[in-house]
């Protein structure tokens, strides 16, 4: 089964080596990349297509990484925003845009509506959004992360993180959830999110989004009920399933949503495939790593 892959990957140069791991590890079909900062010269992992938006900046604030034989069909966006998109075929044709939205520039509806507009549905569109909001598991809420609020419930779109942290802060030593997966409805009830647990270089943890073939059947297996956050959900269901649901499409959408940042996901087994250079050093070196983060997350938790 084909996963996307999303990463704020601070530096393709300087991280180049984990993210050939990470793509090995995971079988990745398309991969959204934000934070490039190409230098001259830079060149894909072997194996992908690397995709940049047509006239965009040349550092790669985002981009697309696509394996090669998977065929696609490239976006030719207008925007201002830094983005870069693709009609791809996988299980299914989907369209994927890689985003990312720096943490001081402005951001309007009507651009990410613009932006949107010009997305072939199913789409998913993943980056960096840099919007805090409790909705997807941020402990606070800023004027981003309310207008992003807005702006998802006004065009019916679902956005699919489970309630994990994204991003480290260590100069402030905090976490936050800044990293977004959003889905067109009739795509949404097909993938599940989940959080890589290493780091791999980044300030930001990868993302990984899987499809189900046929999620009707498997949603008793694919939600983790007993660790649901009922209360959460409750309240969701009542802020958005008003009188404003007009058929029983969006009424499904909107109760799927809610589901989806309240209920966690049953994870799956990942594919543990190693590129030849991982020697038995770089394992441990690995576990070290891990063992750290575990540490510095223990102490700012004690903190």
């Amino acid at each position: 089964m084909d996963t996307v892959v999303q990463r704020n990957i601070r530096g393709l140069r300087s991280n180049f080596e984990e993210l050939k791991l990470l793509l090995n590890r995971s079988q990745s079909a398309v991969v959204a990349l934000q934070e490039c900062r190409l230098g001259e010269g830079q060149v894909p992992p072997r194996g992908y297509t690397l995709l940049l938006p047509q006239g965009g900046s040349p550092g790669g604030e985002a981009a697309l990484l696509i394996r090669n034989g998977t065929c696609f069909s490239e976006i030719d966006l207008k925007t201002g925003l830094h983005a870069a998109a693709a009609t791809i075929s996988l299980e299914k044709t989907l369209t994927v845009c890689s985003l990312y939205l720096p943490p001081n520039s402005p951001v309007s509806k009507l651009s990410l509506a613009e932006l949107f507009e010009q997305l072939p549905k199913p789409f998913l569109v993943l980056g960096d959004f840099n919007a805090h909001s409790p909705a997807w598991g941020d402990s606070r809420r800023d004027g981003r992360g309310r207008m992003l609020e807005e702006f998802t419930a006004e065009n019916d779109l679902i956005i699919l993180n489970s309630g994990e942290q994204t991003f480290v802060h260590s100069a402030y030593y905090s976490t936050s959830a800044i990293d977004l997966a959003v889905a067109s409805p009739s795509i949404a009830a097909e993938c599940s999110w989940s959080a890589h647990s290493d780091l791999c270089g980044s300030d930001h943890f990868s993302i990984f989004l899987n499809f189900t073939s046929n999620f009707s059947s498997n949603v008793n297996t694919s939600f983790n009920f007993k660790k649901a956050d009922w209360n959460r959900f409750g309240d969701l269901c009542k802020l958005s399933l008003d009188d404003s649901v007009a058929d029983i499409e969006q009424f499904t959408s909107k109760l799927l949503g809610a589901a989806r940042s309240s209920i966690p996901f049953h994870k799956g087994t990942k594919n543990k495939t190693c590129v030849p250079w991982f020697t038995q050093e770089c394992r441990q070196a690995l576990r070290e790593r891990k063992k750290a983060q575990r540490k510095y997350f223990q102490t700012k938790s004690q903190g």
